[in-house]
């Protein structure tokens, strides 16, 4: 078999076990699983066992600091806003490639968003940890087993990856280019929590991860990639949702499932630069997908939705790191 058939098959028949497990076993917030899958399913080769615990581990831990935030540190709001700035910095400028994958991503979700479902209800928020590290562990179980199924091809020795830096920049530099994305990442994480902006949680952590970006302008090009990755995850689910309202089945849910990561593995795995917009919008399809059986879920709604959230958080992300940068003189020697 083909390298690029082999790896269109694990992935799509690894997110239909991962809708079976989540969806069909029914546990918390099920719908996380085939998300969190996805990520592990698409690289050519597993991460590892190291990575694997590694990543676990860190999740736990950005999830328990996640849990003393929301219980002891929101009714203090200048230590709270100092808490989030020495981790934000922490994640910014200590998280190097040598981390796990995907590492700054989880511990950014693990410290952001249980603190603000908290406001509501603090029991809401150990719900979510709990529900969280389950479908992250089971999402990594799921792609460690279909990647020992249909094992990949590592990527040739001496490959730089697609978008790599051409050099490092000096510490004084590093100081700055993190100190920068921190004032970002903390004045959007003051409007949100202010605000008890819940259930815009997205569009926060969307700022979060753009606020990590070196160049002011690299969050615009990281938005036009989000948006057409979410335009196409959102033409997908306008097709899916209405054929699951109409034959409401685990079984049909799953083939269609499959069918469509079929679809999205023809662009992720064709060579093209468009791979990334594909695996952009299959996120977008199970994220939808998954959102849409909540109660009150409607995929039109919620993609319209999805659509200003990243344009709101790409234009504020651009915003913020230009004031920053010249704040802070990024770029000077």
């Amino acid at each position: 078999m083909k390298e690029q058939a082999r790896c269109g098959l694990r992935l799509a028949l690894g997110l239909g076990a991962a809708v079976l497990a989540g969806y069909g076993f029914g546990w918390p917030l099920g719908f996380l699983t085939p998300i969190y899958a996805a990520f592990f399913l698409v690289l050519p080769v597993w991460i590892g066992w190291n990575n694997c615990l590694g990543l676990l581990v860190l999740m736990a831990a950005s999830l328990l600091v996640g849990l003393v935030i929301s219980e002891y540190f929101l009714i203090l709001p200048l230590a709270c806003l100092l808490v989030y700035g020495l981790l934000f910095f922490a994640i910014y400028y200590l998280v190097t490639p040598a981390a796990p994958p995907m590492a700054a991503m989880f511990m950014t979700i693990g410290i952001t968003i249980l603190p603000l479902m908290g406001l509501s209800q603090a029991i809401v928020a150990h719900f979510l940890a709990a529900a969280m590290l389950g479908n992250l562990a089971a999402g990594l179980g799921v792609a460690w087993f279909f990647h020992r199924l249909l094992p990949g091809s590592p990527p040739a020795s001496g490959t730089a990856p697609p978008g790599s830096p051409a050099g490092e920049p000096d510490q004084g530099q590093r100081i700055r280019i993190a100190l920068a994305s921190t004032l970002v990442a903390l004045t959007a994480l003051a409007l949100f929590f202010s605000r008890n902006l819940a259930g815009q949680s997205y569009a926060m952590l969307q700022i979060c991860f753009l606020a990590g970006n070196t160049s002011p302008t690299a969050p615009l090009t990281t938005m036009k990639k989000n948006l057409l990755g979410c335009l196409l995850g959102g033409l997908a689910i306008l097709v899916v949702h209405p054929l699951l309202l109409a034959w409401p089945n685990l079984a049909f849910l799953i083939a269609l499932v499959v069918a469509t990561s079929l679809l999205f593995a023809q662009t992720i795995y064709g060579g093209t630069p468009r791979g990334e917009y594909g695996f952009l919008g299959l996120v977008t399809f199970l994220v939808l997908l998954g959102t849409s059986t909540l109660p009150g879920g409607a995929a039109l709604d919620k993609l319209s939705i999805r659509v200003a959230q990243i344009v709101f958080a790409g234009l504020y992300a651009v915003a913020g790191l230009y004031l920053a940068g010249r704040l802070l003189g990024v770029g000077k020697r």
